[in-house]
């Protein structure tokens, strides 16, 4: 759809995407209704996770800048940035674009 819109042109495809977030995609239908979902029994209990690491972008467009990477490492964060390994005091917990969870035990 992104693609058809910007006329194949790649970049302006994702800046498309990203500002039509809320627009229905109406061609596409769900898999399934949320109704019919199914939790299974799981035998060692009730999942819990917590955040371990997250992905986000540095730069004023999808055109320009760059992705890093903060992990969690004990009680702090540190920041995998090209070159530069760093502790980050603040990182960016609330923007970023994919969070991967650690399972932890219960």
């Amino acid at each position: 759809k992104a693609l058809l819109a910007t006329n194949n042109d790649l970049e302006r495809a994702t800046d498309w995407v990203f500002s039509h977030l809320e627009d229905p995609d109406e061609d596409e239908t769900p898999a399934h209704k949320p109704s019919q979902l199914v939790i299974p029994d799981l035998p060692d209990g009730v999942p819990k996770y917590r955040l371990k690491a997250l992905i986000s972008h540095m730069g004023k467009s999808t055109s320009s800048g760059h992705y890093v990477c903060h992990i969690k490492n004990g009680a702090e964060w540190v920041l995998f940035n090209d070159n530069k390994v760093a502790v980050s005091k603040n990182p960016p917990t609330d923007l970023a674009y994919l969070y991967l969870y650690q399972r932890v035990d219960s």
